[in-house]
């Protein structure tokens, strides 16, 4: 939750852990753990807003499936009960809001200090806990919009030879793959799998067992060039280059930026493997000459830190409401 300022400032005193989090187990538990950060910070603030992982509806008040913390409750009317029990409990009027995490995402790369802060039209791609992105376009005012919010670039099904169950249901998911999660629990595999695991740095140098391998130990061995690192990193990326090609092909004008807690934890190595994967991939309409002008120009690495993208995005969202009443 980000609380907005009369200075602009974000507050970040109201991040909540994944702890608190998964105790949740209903729809008024969540509506009563807003409500109390709401009124434990004084109300001085009348408009609030709620960043989500997972879809929500088009006029930013309803959480159509709420993954992380309410599993397969649909349709949650938040801002109705949010505003409803602060009301109760205060007799104060507030106004609140919820925005898919990936909207936020993209919002904070194309503002100040963003890696897109020049371009038009934007996906943060995220890459962590899950994969995912929505799509978001400057008009010419320079408000941001934000037209499929219902996007959820991780579930698309291009990765058949991969059958483990995805967490949606389905199988063969981007995001089994190409997620911090599922690049982990490839190379973990993989290591108890691959002879030549033992001639790699992450277990000749930094020591790490076959199976014990996390997300901080392949950002290292990606950073010191090791190979095996980055053959699986490049096996990983080739899924997420059929990701890719629908985006740009459906999207030429399209920057897609690489965000989230492993893509900017790997950082340039990741990247790098990704352009090369597209560059393998191709682009239907874009001529091999031209190819990897295009690949570089139009797919980069967030530059915002990743505990901050949800909480400057969800300024950007509010300030715009702001401006909208």
């Amino acid at each position: 939750m980000a609380f907005v300022h009369p200075s602009g400032a974000i507050d970040r005193h109201t991040r909540k852990s994944d702890k608190i989090a998964k105790a949740i187990t209903t729809r008024e538990g969540l509506r009563d753990l807003i409500v109390e950060e709401i009124i434990s910070w004084g109300l001085q603030q009348r408009t609030h807003v709620l960043s989500v992982a997972g879809p929500v509806s088009a006029n930013n008040r309803v959480i159509r499936k709420y993954t992380n913390v309410l599993r397969d409750d649909f349709d949650i009317p938040i801002s109705e009960m949010v505003e409803q029990e602060v009301r109760r409990r205060t007799g104060n009027a507030i106004t609140f809001f919820v925005i898919k995490d990936a909207v936020a995402a993209t919002m904070a790369e194309m503002g100040a200090g963003g890696a897109a802060s020049d371009r038009d039209e934007v996906i943060a791609l995220i890459l962590g806990t899950g994969t995912g992105g929505a799509p978001c376009k400057r008009a010419s005012n320079g408000l941001i919009d934000f037209p499929d919010a219902l996007a959820d670039l991780g579930h698309h099904q291009l990765d058949p030879g991969n059958m483990e169950p995805c967490n949606c249901g389905s199988r063969g998911c981007v995001e089994l793959s190409t997620s911090g999660t599922g690049v982990v629990r490839i190379f973990n595999r993989r290591s108890q799998e691959a002879d030549t695991y033992a001639k790699s740095a992450l277990y000749s140098v930094r020591g790490r067992a076959p199976g014990s391998i996390g997300a901080e130990d392949i950002a290292w061995a990606a950073a010191c060039g090791d190979r095996f690192t980055l053959a699986l990193l490049r096996e990983a990326t080739l899924v997420l280059a059929l990701l890719l090609k629908n985006i740009f092909t459906s999207h030429p004008e399209m920057t897609v930026v690489l965000v989230g807690g492993f893509a900017l934890g790997v950082g340039v190595p990741l990247l790098m493997c990704a352009r090369e994967a597209l560059i393998e991939v191709g682009l239907p309409f874009i001529l091999k000459s031209e190819l990897t002008g295009y690949v570089e120009s139009r797919l980069l690495l967030g530059r915002i830190p990743g505990e901050d993208t949800n909480l400057i995005g969800a300024r950007l969202f509010l300030s715009q409401a702001e401006k909208n009443d």
